[in-house]
């Protein structure tokens, strides 16, 4: 079926003009980048591009609607979903709450064997609790409250006579050493909410780029001239098997 002039593709069945198209090309040409000129095979490609960037933010705004805002800090992955989505999902708040509705957080023997699978990650070097002084005069240096520190992070004097004082090219330091706590690995529970957060966020992210290329297959229909521009079907495609 040929399509209706003025129209580059559907949205749940509702017509995309190819005027909002066109806008979005005048938008992008009014920058400071080059872009192909019209009617080249390059700049046929862009229009097609840009149809993606259209539909793909009408699809969201869609979505969004009956969805509660995102966090502001949520933000999808671009390379996950592709360039021509890339700067529409990374700065869109129906992106953030559409991310937000489909969040998958891993149950916790999946936090657990993640856990188990990468001791590497989830070791520490030997810590001390220290209470350090520092300053111009070695007379006065008043202690202070307990904290951890890696040995190596300290100058190296410190290192082997923590009691001090000694002096460095920062001035005067003096260090008590009041726990050493040594190397191994971190606990599970101390661990585990920071695995669960990494593992939700990888979950949730894949499961975005899943709906998303849900919804363009199932709920968009392009015109002809504005396909994909990788569509095989596509007369300009330069990328074929």
């Amino acid at each position: 079926m040929s399509a209706p002039v003025g129209v580059a593709a559907w949205v749940d069945g509702e017509p995309v003009p190819a005027a909002e198209v066109a806008a979005e090309l005048d938008r992008l040409r009014s920058g400071p980048l080059r872009l192909p000129p019209d009617g080249t095979q390059d700049g046929r490609q862009l229009r097609r591009w840009v149809t993606q960037r259209v539909v793909i933010r009408r699809l969201l705004a869609t979505a969004a609607r009956t969805l509660p805002p995102g966090p502001d800090d949520l933000r999808a992955d671009p390379a996950l979903v592709g360039t021509a989505a890339a700067d529409v999902v990374a700065t869109s708040a129906a992106a953030r709450a559409v991310l937000a509705s489909v969040a998958d957080p891993p149950g916790e023997a999946e936090v657990r064997a993640h856990y188990d699978a990468h001791p590497d990650r989830y070791s520490r070097p030997e810590r001390w609790l220290v209470r350090q002084a520092f300053g111009p005069d070695p007379a006065e240096l008043p202690l202070s409250p307990p904290y951890e520190v890696d040995p190596a992070t300290l100058v190296p004097p410190l290192r082997t006579a923590p009691a001090g004082p000694v002096e460095s090219a920062l001035g005067w330091h003096r260090l008590v050493v009041e726990e050493v706590r040594p190397a191994g690995p971190v606990p599970y529970d101390e661990a585990g909410p920071a695995i669960a957060a990494e593992l939700t966020a990888r979950r949730t992210q894949l499961a975005f780029a899943r709906w998303l290329d849900a919804a363009l297959a199932t709920r968009v229909r392009l015109a002809p001239g504005y396909e994909h521009p990788a569509d095989p079907r596509n007369p300009d495609a330069t990328h074929r098997h």
